[in-house]
């Protein structure tokens, strides 16, 4: 069986942001928004400390307040490796009784800081979408953006729509920077890594009806729950129960493969008419694609202008243009293109550009 590094995901996602930023006008928006936000527009903030300095300064006192007080909690259930919630009355009021005690010391707001950290390096939440920065006025712009973002040039061919927002909010906020930690988190957690595969297992919090216990009628899904798995409805889910064993799940995987991706596919046919498979992510060259991409949207005249040094070199005022880019990327570039490939280079380039947006046959979702 093939093994999957995590070098083979990483590159995987380095495409696929590799394919968003070259989506037209999507680093002008980015910039446009930085601006609006008083985030530095050419790179963003530098690192996770200099964005957390930026959110805390916007917080009221309550909200700061509150900030701190979370933050001690967390650093309590850490110490008690339990959740706050399931803490015996006797330990939620040893708790209170060392925070009023330790708030005055200045460790406190580093601590805050420090929590703050946490969440922006989050690789499974999406920052923006903390209570926190939710709760205070300036802030809770920053999740409907990050999601305007997302509806204006997410498209098809971007496959992993979490993948994409994650980006996304890192970038706008972190920059490549940003993307980079992201992907390096995920690369680390090896329930992560995996693009087109996620793993979910439903705990009380995402059932209601508790009161009657686990195998009562009225033990089903909450709401929240049922909006995350609908978010998936173009997947399939292999369920694995308790007595199952690992060997048993892989050959069942390996046994059933052909019908579980005709299960995928064939009610997708959107994905389908666009060839999405694994192999869908392929390496390739964008600097030179964009290169040639940009030498092709100027005309033989600007052409020529721009590059005068190569005036003996260039082919004659009536070649086509593109044996003027074929020969401009020889002695300027050392890239060998013929002027056919340099055509469908150009046409290629520009079609990754664009934002697919609709299936070809809205009835097949």
């Amino acid at each position: 069986m093939k093994k999957y590094s995590a070098e083979y995901f990483e590159k995987k996602f380095g495409i696929l942001f590799d394919k968003l930023k070259v989506k037209e006008g999507f680093i002008d928006e980015i910039k446009k928004i930085r601006k609006e936000l008083g985030i530095p527009v050419e790179n963003g903030f530098a690192d996770s400390l200099e964005f957390t300095t930026y959110l805390i300064r916007k917080l009221i006192p309550e909200e700061l307040e509150d900030a701190i007080f979370v933050a001690h909690i967390k650093k309590y259930e850490h110490e008690k490796e339990i959740p706050f919630e399931d803490l015996a009355e006797k330990d939620k009021d040893e708790f209170i009784k060392r925070f009023m005690k330790d708030r005055k010391k200045t460790d406190s707001l580093i601590l805050a800081v420090f929590d703050f950290q946490m969440i922006i390096e989050d690789h499974v939440n999406l920052f923006t979408g903390n209570y926190f920065l939710k709760k205070n006025k300036f802030h809770s712009k920053f999740s409907p953006i990050v999601f305007e973002i997302l509806n204006k040039f997410w498209g098809f061919d971007l496959l992993d729509e979490i993948t994409i927002v994650h980006f996304i909010e890192n970038y706008l906020f972190l920059g490549d920077g940003g993307v980079e930690h992201y992907i390096k988190s995920r690369l680390a957690c090896p329930n992560c890594r995996y693009i087109g595969i996620h793993h979910f297992s439903p705990n009380r919090n995402n059932m209601q009806g508790q009161k009657e216990g686990a195998f009562g009628k009225n033990y089903i899904f909450n709401k929240d729950t049922v909006k995350l798995l609908s978010s998936h409805f173009n997947s399939v889910f292999l369920i694995i129960k308790p007595y199952a064993t690992k060997e048993q799940v892989l050959q069942y995987v390996e046994d059933n493969w052909h019908s579980l991706k005709e299960h995928v596919i064939e009610k997708n046919q959107f994905y389908k008419q666009d060839g999405v498979n694994p192999s869908k992510i392929k390496e390739s060259d964008f600097d030179k694609n964009q290169l040639v991409y940009n030498l092709n949207k100027l005309s033989k005249k600007e052409l020529t202008k721009q590059y005068q040094e190569l005036e003996k070199e260039l082919p004659l005022p009536h070649s086509y243009k593109e044996s003027i880019i074929s020969t401009i990327l020889k002695n300027s570039y050392d890239i060998e293109m013929s002027s056919d490939a340099v055509k469908k280079s150009a046409t290629r380039f520009a079609k990754s550009i664009k934002i697919q947006k609709e299936p070809k046959d809205i009835r097949d979702i």
